[in-house]
């Protein structure tokens, strides 16, 4: 191979290379034995890149460099073709070598003119060759590459001799834009890719019964034959890898996941095409390319419950249960991820299929995921288990305790990424909806399973990771109802009981006040900053009167629980709104445990200062979650009824109404009155006005404080305060 490529450097010998774009441009023989020796090793590289070992020989021998340099500085037609072809082939797998031909400006024009080559072929690899350049991030003509390629590849699509090379080609191109995703689908493209996907299927079927009726071997096609007239590239390069059958197959799933991946109008039109049993089969290819893109193509699938009920699910959907769940255990990285997303959407809202996953031993299999090294599949079986725990029975819950370890939750609370920490407070808000009965199983499950503090992550409340990345939207769990009567365990020190769950929960609520308090407090002493809605004071323990006095107390108190938390770019600061907004739910959610945790919560000071600055019409969404917290810690333990009667009743009831008072008192002292009361006024929803209203009359009740007339909540607030909630 080394020898080959020398010969490359024939063309370009006397013009030294930079390192950048200069010197690409070197003169190249038009003809004459040099001219032919340089376009016959071209050759030769391009076709022993069609296989991965040749293909890694190639690119440690410097092919990629000198076939750019024939690209650009080559006349010739055939030493051109084959560059381009061999450039389509390394440029995917060798990132510098797409750096090194976006430094060369000449590039851009060179692909633009092979874009509307006469040759079909040719301007099918240099859509290739854009595709892969317009994902790398320094191309400075993304759009315009993209807006020239999507036209070519469409109208190649309809051509018979280009046709079964196209489908990988252009789900690579609009794979990340959403915009190139709706304009092929304008295009007719899922319509298209629909029939080229059944077409192939079908003869794939027919020519495995004639095998079988024969007794003789299936063959690949011949490749040849079903490229006639295409470039030996196009003609060979898929069978290198199991035929051009296989080849074509994960094209079409490939580009038909992408395109139905964000849009509803893409999915109807799959359903329509009526493919589905072929995307099913798919799952069971022994090519890993085609199980990960049929696998993706049930994940764009399973993203709207308008295509599930329309077909997908038909039966119940046991057996596409069963094919995801043993997909989880493929040793093919992407299959893995693709299959966890599948399910992830799949156990969401559909009671039968969660029931078929939890039978064929989905969730030890999901929570085996949460150990993988890979962050997108680590991400998506933590997104599974928290949707598989929405609106779930007892029974789920139970198992899932069983299966994961509060050790093993609490480091994915602390995981370096912000996807996979957001899951899992969505897992910890789901875990203690419905109630005290769960409330009871879920501080026991996180009691039993402590030991030296809990993973990785050392003692309590410290050793957070720096937080990167963007953050999802997950399944929101809301649930509602009055809390059974069934007392928590008994517990020995309060001060300490449940502190695990508390820790991690008080650490993520304090970086997002402190975080809306800094930014405040940076908005207020230079302009206004459209699009972001932050509070303007928020107070530490000691509860300061003014805001920039406040900010620094309650970062810092933010610091010394959660450590190092900077928020710094826009993005960390969704991602601090985002885990805040789960973590004040689940204390809603555990505050309708009973009366012990309703005082544990009372008595962390540092907790209810976090939550009262958020109490604030300016803080947002987070002022939802935040008023439950005050609603649910001012609402009665026992939810103001007792049993029995004579003094016993008596006692307890006065027992109850003085522990109401403390509480009370406690948000009292950190300002929750007036923040209530501001709340109550000038926040735009509704809502959160009546929620307001409904536990600013509880609070003073609670303290003993007169009830204003001008504060008296409407009916329907007043009926909605009569039950404490899960959120």
């Amino acid at each position: 191979m080394s020898a080959i490529v020398r010969c490359l450097a024939v063309a370009g010998s006397s013009a030294a290379h930079t390192g950048s774009g200069s010197g690409m441009l070197a003169a190249v023989p038009r003809s004459g034995r040099t001219a032919a020796i340089v376009a016959l090793a071209a050759a030769l590289v391009a076709c022993c890149c069609r296989r991965t070992e040749e293909r890694n020989l190639a690119i440690a021998a410097g092919a990629p460099e000198k076939m750019l340099r024939l690209l650009l500085g080559s006349d010739r037609a055939d030493t051109q073709v084959a560059a381009l072809e061999g450039l389509s082939l390394m440029l995917p797998y060798q990132p510098s070598a797409c750096a090194l031909a976006l430094s060369c400006p000449e590039i851009y024009g060179r692909l633009f003119t092979l874009l509307r080559d006469p040759t079909p072929s040719v301007r099918l690899l240099a859509a290739s060759c854009a595709a892969t350049l317009c994902r790398m991030p320094g191309c400075e003509q993304t759009e315009a590459m993209q807006r020239a390629a999507l036209p070519v590849l469409l109208r190649l699509l309809t051509q018979p001799a280009t046709r079964p090379h196209v489908p990988a080609v252009l789900a690579s191109l609009v794979e990340a834009s959403e915009a190139l995703q709706k304009a092929a689908a304008d295009a007719d493209a899922v319509r298209l890719l629909a029939g080229l996907l059944a077409a192939e299927a079908v003869a794939a079927e027919a020519e495995t019964t004639t095998a079988r009726t024969t007794g003789q071997a299936v063959a690949a096609p011949d490749a040849a034959a079903v490229s006639s007239g295409v470039t030996p590239y196009l003609a060979t390069c898929a069978a290198a890898d199991g035929g051009v059958s296989s080849s074509l197959r994960e094209g079409c799933l490939r580009a038909l996941g992408s395109l139905c991946l964000n849009h509803d109008e893409s999915r109807k039109q799959l359903l329509e095409a009526k493919v589905l049993r072929h995307i099913v089969k798919a799952l069971e290819d022994p090519s890993n390319g085609v199980r990960a893109a049929a696998a993706l193509c049930v994940r764009a699938l399973t993203r709207c419950v308008r295509t599930l009920r329309g077909g997908l699910l038909e039966g119940g959907g046991g057996e596409l249960a069963q094919l995801l769940v043993d997909m989880l255990t493929d040793q093919e990285l992407e299959v893995q991820t693709n299959a966890a997303a599948a399910v992830c959407n799949l156990v969401l809202d559909f009671s039968a299929v969660k029931s078929a996953v939890l039978s064929a031993g989905g969730l030890t299999r999901l929570v085996e995921l949460t150990r993988s090294p890979a962050t997108p599949l680590r991400h998506h079986a933590t997104w599974a288990l928290a949707n598989m725990l929405y609106r779930a029975d007892n029974s789920v819950r139970v198992q899932l305790m069983e299966a994961l370890p509060w050790s093993r939750l609490r480091q994915l609370l602390f995981d370096s990424d912000p996807r996979v920490v957001e899951q899992a407070l969505v897992i910890l808000r789901n875990l203690c909806m419905a109630g005290r009965q769960q409330v009871a199983a879920a501080l026991e499950w996180a009691e039993s399973d402590r030991s030296g503090g809990g993973g990785e992550c050392g003692g309590s409340g410290g050793g957070f990771a720096s937080v990167t990345g963007l953050c999802t939207t997950p399944a929101p769990a809301h649930g509602h109802g009055p809390p059974d009567q069934q007392p928590l365990p008994a517990t020995g020190d309060k001060e300490t009981r449940y502190d695990g769950i508390l820790d991690v929960l008080q650490a993520r609520i304090q970086a997002a006040a402190a975080a809306m308090s800094v930014t405040d407090v940076e908005s207020e002493s230079a302009a206004s900053t459209p699009g972001v809605s932050h509070s303007p004071h928020s107070e530490g323990a000691a509860s300061p009167p003014s805001a920039s006095a406040s900010a620094p107390a309650l970062a810092a108190a933010a610091a010394t629980t959660a450590g190092i938390f900077r928020v710094t770019r826009p993005e960390q600061y969704l991602q601090t709104v985002a885990h805040a907004t789960h973590a004040l739910y689940a204390v809603a959610n555990l505050l309708t445990g009973g009366a012990t945790v309703k005082d544990l919560v009372a008595s962390r000071r540092p907790l209810l200062a976090a939550v009262a600055a958020l109490l604030y019409p300016r803080a947002g969404e987070l002022a939802l979650p935040a008023v439950w917290c005050a609603v649910n810690l001012t609402w009665p333990a026992g939810g103001g009824s007792g049993g029995g009667g004579g003094g016993g009743v008596d006692r307890l009831n006065r027992l109850e109404q003085e522990a109401v008072a403390t509480r009370c008192n406690a948000l009292l002292d950190v300002r929750g009155e007036e923040r209530l009361e501001e709340l109550s006024r000038q926040h735009p929803s509704r809502d959160v006005q009546e929620r307001a209203r409904t536990a600013l009359e509880q609070l003073r009740s609670g303290a003993g404080l007169a009830v204003r007339t001008s504060d008296t909540s409407s009916p329907a607030a007043v009926m909605t305060a009569l039950t404490a909630q899960g959120l």
